[in-house]
């Protein structure tokens, strides 16, 4: 397990300076925008359910309404989930457009606690089917993602990676874009707990490529 996750972090890190060093290299044009957040849990013994209500904004417009529910199963404690996700989205691209959209997601998330650290990989195929569409988009999503539990605090820094690859129509094998969230989880008490973060998005399936930075603030509910 150990061995699996030092190459997963190698190579989290080359893709990560790969795409940097693109970003330089091409033109690309850039937004800023918001994303708010609530999100309502549940454990039930192995099960864990979850809602999630999501606005994001882009620029100066709103870019989307999003719904999610997940259900996790803990395969392994403190090491394997498998998840099952539903999205709905209400998205406004470009200013004017509206799609209504249904997405889905299969996956697990390996994890590897190390004292007040903790490493896990979400790996996840994801459908979307857009409401007049024939066909839906497919892509391949891995998330690295890296915590820190502060000793005797209530504070946990993280940063996340995740990566987008297309699975089909014309840009099928090539890379959708990557997410870089950095930021922290503050815990108010056992069940409720507030999230800031910073996302920096590079959009690499468009011309000119995009890069994007969104301010997100959420709140966390367990019940």
């Amino acid at each position: 397990m150990k061995r699996f996750f030092k190459k997963s972090s190698l190579i989290a890190l080359f893709l990560i300076s790969g795409f940097s060093s693109t970003a330089i290299a091409r033109e690309y044009s850039s937004e800023v925008g918001t994303m708010w957040g609530f999100t309502l849990s549940k454990q039930i013994d192995r099960v864990n359910l979850q809602l999630q209500q999501n606005v994001w904004t882009l620029g100066k417009y709103y870019e989307r309404y999003m719904p999610i529910f997940t259900v996790s199963y803990t395969a392994i404690p403190k090491y394997l989930k498998l998840n099952v996700l539903y999205y709905y989205m209400n998205q406004q691209t470009p200013p004017g457009t509206y799609k209504n959209r249904h997405r889905y997601h299969l996956g697990a998330t390996f994890s590897y606690p190390v004292s007040h650290w903790s490493l896990s990989l979400s790996s996840r195929f994801e459908s979307t089917y857009t409401i007049g569409d024939k066909h839906p988009l497919n892509k391949w999503r891995n998330k690295f993602m890296f915590s820190y539990a502060i000793p005797n605090s209530r504070w946990t820094p993280f940063f996340h990676a995740d990566l987008f690859l297309l699975l089909n129509g014309s840009q099928s094998g090539q890379m959708d874009r990557v997410w870089y969230d950095a930021g922290v989880e503050y815990r108010i008490d056992r069940k409720n707990s507030i999230e800031c973060k910073v996302r920096e998005e590079h959009l690499m399936s468009k011309a000119p490529q995009q890069l994007n930075t969104l301010f997100s603030l959420g709140y966390k509910l367990k019940l």
